[in-house]
């Protein structure tokens, strides 16, 4: 008995259409996509990593209010290696430099050796605010030796503007909050000032704009090469373009719907999005190669409809299954995930609108030749027999394996952990990923973060026991390994304070008055602003991590705010923020919102093929034999080390529903099998003639298409390959090894007599 229902009446009457009035439905077809040129036309390509940030979150407003405080947190660094410290011609560089580039509409403010002052006061009442290097650059060695001597008594310039050997010169730039999207144009002018000696640049605008470039040129290189691998490998198995048109036409329709839907409502192809083509031609090619491997030499509508009704409703599954895996990364409170699962089940909507439509009415028009395809004869004949003899060994064997693999899959799942960390999607050796780790290794770090502390009843942060706390905490983030520097208010008021008293320990005032006498005295300091607040409510420490790790990034926001909370004044609130903590919690988010969606993905499809089949172990059975490849590839990566990032965290959502179409049809074949007794092994060898050469074209197809991007040296989309083809092989083998053994017994070898 073949699966079958009510509910595959609208499908089985759409096909009938079809293949009844293929001109019509392609004219429709035609006129459809004709007008959704016109949306495809007003979509916008904005690859920028501002897509993942979380704006709805109130850590998000916080942020926001922190910038209204405090300014713009955002820093370049140029950072100047010579052999001698403090060389005369390095210190040149970052005098020029620091001139030219403060002149850039949308920077700040530059913070170097010749414009931030030195903090100098002496017993006597002198106060120098002075910065280290003034037009006059030092040549003599002894100069150097009394500029060097300057900089390592302030509490602020080491590690921030000088390595501790002097070797390394840094040029801090911090840019306006609203520079938004002038970020590149920023980034590109300050490249074309840079000098042509070992000159090393970073920071998150730098990361931003490099990863935009990196993703917007493989946008348009791998969509390309995807479907001219996909369409190569299909041609060589088939020997003749039409199958391949044919194949590739589902997946292409619901690429342009989707794309047109995009466009139309002002929604850019962005980071997340750009996977969606990719994806969009592995659904239709896998939906699309079950119709065309039983079309073969059949041009009668009839013949076709006979032909084709068996494989209706795993389709029909599987384009349900799969807008449902879609439709759970759509609950991602981050509005780019969203659109991928809102556009994403749009687009396999299409796809399967046009297998039942599109599909067959072209194979009615333009019939595919009657022609023996040499892989499939080679599989009927020599795979599918070795498959066959793999379940002869038995049930019980062949589950044990699987047992223990699970067993070894779950223990790596238990170490895997998330962590995004943008610096590492680079390669060892390019500019980008040398350049932070030479400025990270001299200097104090390079991702900013901050930690505001706020006044909850009116009263003033200068109050000692405020300040004091604060320049504890100051002191405790500095000693945790991910941090490389912290700076507050209570270094300038050591600096002041210790040289009025002649203390070279720079002890901190002690009362209130005192400290805002030191604060008026610092007034013209603009550094002061990202500090402290002019009506003292609130005060900043400025931190430089030393990892782009999300998690490390996270550690430290939950350090810092946990220990104010124990051990900070009463009436005063501490909170990590900062661009670099919000992209940190945001790919967290995406990360864990994909989880929630897979987990949510496979309740509904379980609860949905209970409701088709009325039997509860078959259901199972197809679920797990599907969920098992997503855990065993999870839990690889938790075995060999490899995090779980914003990339490859869309890897289960994506695999699960592509993986579940393959699994439909086998078991649509696999379901009579169970029925019978002494003739199982035929049954099976029925079922697995009728469905392994498809399952394996399409998913070989598929694996082809995404393994090309394997050959990126952005890791970001290299690891989104190979762990995609990983999972698709898995998925194959779980099909025709794991689940037969879930659904029956031992299959005997039965006598022909």
């Amino acid at each position: 008995m073949t699966i079958s229902g009510r509910s595959m009446r609208g499908p089985r009457w759409f096909v009938r259409i079809s293949l009844g009035h293929p001109r019509a439905i392609l004219g429709i077809w035609g006129a459809v996509l004709a007008a959704a040129g016109i949306g495809v036309s007003q979509l916008e390509v904005d690859t920028s990593t501002d897509s993942v940030l979380d704006r709805t979150d109130p850590e998000w407003s916080f942020y926001q209010r922190s910038l209204d405080l405090f300014g713009g947190d955002e820093v370049v660094v140029i950072a100047i290696s010579s052999d001698e410290p403090f060389d005369s011609a390095s210190l040149a560089i970052v005098e020029r430099l620091s001139r030219e580039v403060g002149a850039i509409p949308g920077v700040r403010r530059v913070d170097s050796l010749s414009s931030m002052p030195l903090i100098e006061a002496s017993s006597d009442g002198r106060l120098s605010l002075e910065p280290a290097l003034t037009a006059d650059i030092p040549t003599t060695s002894t100069d150097r030796s009394q500029l060097a001597a300057r900089v390592r008594r302030d509490r602020i310039a080491p590690g921030l503007l000088v390595s501790d050997d002097g070797r390394l010169l840094a040029v801090n730039i911090l840019l306006d909050r609203d520079s938004g999207k002038n970020v590149a144009s920023i980034v590109e002018t300050i490249q074309n000032l840079l000098p042509a000696q070992e000159v090393w640049l970073s920071g998150v605008p730098v990361f931003r704009t490099e990863t935009n470039k990196r993703t917007a040129s493989e946008i348009r290189f791998f969509v390309f090469l995807t479907i001219s691998v996909m369409a190569l490998f299909l041609y060589m198995i088939f020997r003749t373009i039409l199958p391949v048109v044919i194949a590739l036409a589902a997946g292409g329709a619901g690429t342009w719907v989707l794309l047109a839907a995009m466009g139309l409502l002002g929604t850019p192809l962005s980071l997340t999005t750009m996977i969606l083509p990719s994806v969009m031609l592995a659904v239709g090619c896998a939906n699309v190669m079950h119709v065309i491997t039983r079309a073969v030499g059949v041009s009668e509508a009839d013949s076709l409809k006979d032909l084709l009704d068996p494989v209706i409703l795993p389709i029909v599954l599987s384009g349900v299954t799969t807008t449902i895996g879609f439709l759970a990364v759509s609950g991602v409170r981050i509005e780019a995930v969203q659109a991928i699962g809102t556009y994403g089940a749009l687009g396999v909507f299409s796809v399967l609108a046009v297998t039942l439509t599109a599909i067959p009415s072209a194979l009615v028009i333009w019939p595919l030749p009657a022609r023996e395809i040499a892989l499939s004869v080679w599989i009927r004949r020599r795979l599918c027999p070795w498959l066959l003899r793999i379940h002869e060994v038995g049930r019980v064997p062949i589950l044990m394996v699987w047992l223990f693999c699970g067993v070894l899959a779950f223990v790596g799942v238990t170490r895997l952990s998330i962590e995004t960390d943008a610096t590492t999607w680079f390669p060892r050796g390019s500019t980008v990923r040398e350049s932070y780790e030479e400025i990270r290794n001299g200097l104090s770090g390079i991702s900013p973060m901050n930690v505001v502390i706020e006044s909850l009843n009116g009263q003033p942060v200068t109050r000692p026991e405020v300040i004091y706390a604060i320049a504890k905490l100051e002191r405790h983030l500095e000693l945790m390994p991910q941090v490389g520097r912290a700076v507050s208010l209570t270094d300038p008021l050591r600096q002041l304070h210790g040289g009025f008293v002649d203390a070279r320990e720079m002890p901190l005032p002690d009362s209130r008055d005192l400290i805002e006498q030191y604060l008026l005295l610092l007034e013209s300091v603009e550094q002061m602003q990202d500090l402290v607040t002019a009506d003292r409510s609130a005060a900043n420490i400025v931190l430089r991590v030393d990892n782009n790790g999300s998690e490390d990034l996270q550690l430290v926001a939950e350090e810092a705010e946990r220990w104010w909370g124990q051990y900070g004044p009463r009436g005063f609130s501490a909170r990590a923020t900062g661009i670099m903590y919000e992209f940190a919690r945001a790919e967290h988010e995406i990360s864990i919102g994909q989880l929630r969606g897979l987990c949510f993905a496979l309740l509904s499809v379980g609860l949905i093929l209970v409701g088709i089949f009325r039997e509860a172990r078959l259901a199972l059975s197809t679920l797990v034999a599907n969920a098992v490849p997503i855990l065993f590839a999870f839990g690889a990566m938790g075995l060999i080390g490899v995090a779980l990032d914003a990339g490859t965290v869309v890897v289960g959502n994506l695999a699960f529903g592509i993986a579940v179409d393959e699994t439909l049809h086998l078991v649509s074949g696999l379901r009579e099998v169970r029925g019978t007794r002494g003739n199982q092994r035929a049954a099976l060898a029925e079922a697995f003639d009728q469905c392994v050469p498809p399952i394996l074209y399409s998913s070989a197809a598929i694996a082809l298409g995404f393994g090309v991007l394997a050959f990126s040296d952005f890791a970001f989309t290299r690891n989104l390959g190979v762990l995609t083809v990983s999972v698709m092989v898995l998925c194959v083998v779980a099909d025709l090894v794991f689940l037969p053994a879930l659904l029956l017994g031992r299959v005997k070898v039965v006598s022909a007599k």
